[in-house]
């Protein structure tokens, strides 16, 4: 297996990381906020909760994605296995 099939394959694995974690952080918020609404929920409230934990979900996702892929490269040291995508300017 070359270099830029190992790459292709963390990158494709990496995403697919990304987006799974981002639908749980999604849809235990939805859960979360459900629950605290109750049976006869503000719709204008609902949706601004919402809203404001779709967009936490993200920033959570991004958080533990860059602290994931850290201790990936520190574990198995990745620079070595993969082709560098963006040459340094001379």
């Amino acid at each position: 297996m070359n270099k830029n099939l190992k790459l292709a394959l963390f990158l494709l694995g990496a995403t697919v990381f990304n987006i799974v974690l981002m639908f749980v952080f999604i849809i235990a918020i939805f859960l979360v906020a459900s629950r605290l609404m109750g049976d006869n929920p503000n719709p204008v409230v609902f949706q601004v909760v919402l809203f404001v934990g779709f967009i936490a979900s993200i920033v959570v996702t991004f958080l533990i994605y860059g602290k994931v892929m850290k201790w990936l490269q520190a574990k198995y040291n990745l620079e070595q296995h993969f082709p560098q995508l963006f040459k340094k300017k001379k």
